[in-house]
């Protein structure tokens, strides 16, 4: 019995300091925090505005109950969402009573040629924050086609404020290899975000970028991370540098016409971490991808994405 009693405080370090998983966390935890991302593949009941589009995944009530059981087994304390129509449509999937929703403004427009599909965040109702205008330079060509970025600040009791930057990226520039017009403007749109770096750096805010960027920024060598970071100090992290994604997802095939199970070679959801991060109360950051089983994959239509999450240790 002494000698259980002596083994008692090592035994409670250990419970403390231990990496935890992240679906194992309580969402309730105030020492940590859980940020998922997920883009959520046209989330909408609605025809397609214009034409030539990707086909919309026909949804029953229980693909999005699977959708919902996800996010209920995550439980993120704040979930930065792409493709989502709207309020109603995120609703199916995200309790409402539980969160409070921020859209991108540019959902406000009344473009009939744009796609309903934007960015936003899902945030506990206990938790404060405060949201800051659009981050709208993303939308390179000023013509409200391409996504703006949501930016909030995240207040927690004794700790210095976060901010939090969700994005969803022009498509088609994928990696080093990809030489096109969808490069140039995803060039200028890295050029925004390392500008919104530099100011956050010039202001002493610690800060995450999340969400959809369209881009193997994890690849050895990518040229849009090392234009990204090159000349900031200090150079930002890159949550999903050194993992290799396990992901298989339903994608559709436009040349077959139908949808298929399909693995990516590398991650193109990311989170872009602000290396001071560690000096702000922040003793451990933890990341973790959710993987659809074999019978998700079968019987529900769920995203071309799999959830992306990282645990903050407070």
């Amino acid at each position: 019995m002494a000698k259980l009693n002596r083994l008692l405080p090592l035994l409670l370090w250990l419970v403390i300091f231990t990496a935890i998983p992240i679906a194992a966390v309580a969402s309730n935890d105030s020492n940590s925090l859980t940020l998922t991302t997920w883009n959520l593949n046209w989330l909408t009941d609605e025809e397609p505005k214009k034409k030539g589009q990707p086909r919309v995944p026909a949804r029953t009530h229980n693909d999005y109950q699977a959708l919902s059981d996800i996010i209920n087994e995550i439980s993120p304390d704040i979930l930065a969402f792409q493709e989502v129509a709207d309020r109603q449509s995120i609703s199916k999937v995200i309790p409402l009573s539980k969160y409070q929703i921020e859209f991108s403004n540019r959902k406000d427009t009344n473009n009939d040629e744009i796609w309903p599909q934007f960015v936003g965040f899902a945030i506990r109702k206990e938790l404060k924050y405060q949201r800051h205008p659009d981050l709208q330079q993303l939308d390179v060509w000023n013509n409200q086609y391409l996504r703006y970025g949501v930016d909030i600040s995240l207040f927690q009791q004794g700790k210095p404020s976060l901010r939090l930057l969700a994005v969803h990226l022009k498509s088609g520039c994928y990696s080093n290899r990809h030489r096109n017009k969808n490069c140039t403007v995803l060039k200028k749109q890295f050029e925004v975000l390392k500008n919104w770096i530099a100011k956050r750096q010039e202001q002493q805010q610690s800060f995450i970028i999340l969400g959809d960027f369209n881009r193997r920024l994890a690849n050895k060598g990518d040229n849009f991370w090392n234009k990204l970071t090159a000349g900031l100090s200090p150079d930002p992290i890159l949550a999903t540098k050194g993992k290799t994604s396990q992901c298989r997802s339903q994608v559709y095939n436009k040349r077959k016409r139908t949808w298929e199970v399909r693995q990516y070679p590398g991650f193109i959801d990311h989170f872009i971490l602000d290396s001071r991060i560690h000096k702000n109360d922040i003793t451990e950051v933890n990341f973790s991808e959710y993987l659809y089983t074999e019978q998700q994959l079968k019987q529900y239509q769920l995203s071309d994405h799999c959830p992306l999450s990282i645990m903050l240790k407070l």
